[in-house]
């Protein structure tokens, strides 16, 4: 009938608007940044942990690296920089944006910009997942290595050197592999969506110019706050997306439950959103932002 017509065109705007962004998105030259994210993750992660595994006679299991990326102090705080980077510029609010929104309806656009920010982000933590597997040169299993479980007890005077803090024994002691990997990728696709949505929301607020600092101050002060060991850190997004902050090193309780950063994530994400659509309804489409 007319009410399926009419959700039907809805669904055809809303697609409409996110596969135009994304193909921009994906097709602009910026994007070489990310090239240059997979080597810097390469040099600093994956090539450490492979010859680890050299050393100890073994090759790594495929998902572990891409567990350390994500785990890992230095890649939380660049992944999400080089992320910023490449976001800096939505969403896009001059020139002909308002005849292109006025032909779609706010909502609509919204909506569109939000499945296009869900599609960008699995592309992009695709790509370094996808390039984690590929550098890895390891073999397929569900366990940790044996590199991962005993390269300490073998090596014990590299116990607390960089590399070894990479695959932190509150990861590989506490939670089975496949339960770190889904974790992991879940809540850094998450902790990347907060960050674009922040943007999104300060630059219909004020400019994209506060939309990129907010979100930098938001990240600074995860980073700084999770560096000090403070309990702050848990109001913050960077705590909340790295999973061996949650456990003990030995004794198989957590010092924070996995599940309260689950929930807050979507606490976030929830009132971000609303935050959007609430910014959408005063936003004038007449200057450039």
């Amino acid at each position: 009938g007319s009410g399926w017509t009419v959700v039907r065109e809805k669904l055809r705007k809303i697609w409409g608007v996110a596969r135009t962004e994304f193909v921009g998105w994906i097709t602009n030259p910026r994007v070489i940044i990310l090239g240059v994210l997979l080597i810097f993750i390469k040099t600093l992660a994956i090539d450490p942990l492979t010859v680890r595994a050299e050393r100890f006679g073994d090759s790594m299991i495929v998902f572990e690296p891409f567990i350390a990326v994500g785990n890992s102090g230095a890649l939380t705080l660049f992944i999400p920089l080089v992320f910023l980077v490449l976001f800096s510029d939505y969403p896009k609010l001059g020139g002909n944006s308002l005849f292109y929104i006025s032909r779609t309806g706010k909502a609509a656009w919204l909506c569109g910009q939000m499945l296009f920010l869900i599609m960008s982000v699995l592309t992009f933590l695709g790509a370094i997942f996808a390039a984690s597997m590929l550098f890895s040169g390891g073999h397929f299993d569900t366990e940790w290595s044996e590199t991962v479980r005993k390269y300490a007890a073998r090596f014990p005077e590299e116990a607390h050197n960089f590399d070894s803090q990479l695959l932190p024994s509150n990861l590989y002691n506490q939670i089975p592999m496949m339960t770190a990997l889904w974790q992991t990728s879940t809540l850094l696709a998450m902790y990347l969506l907060s960050f674009a949505l922040i943007i999104y929301l300060l630059k219909m607020l004020f400019s994209s110019f506060v939309g990129l600092a907010g979100s930098l101050v938001v990240m600074a002060l995860g980073v700084a706050l999770t560096s000090l060991y403070s309990p702050i850190k848990w109001a913050f997004p960077t705590a909340n997306a790295i999973i061996w902050l949650h456990y003990e090193e030995i004794l198989s309780k957590p010092i924070y439950p996995v599940w309260a950063s689950f929930t807050y994530f979507g606490a976030l994400l929830t009132a971000l959103t609303a935050g959007n659509f609430l910014a959408l309804k005063r936003l004038k489409f007449t200057e450039e932002r």
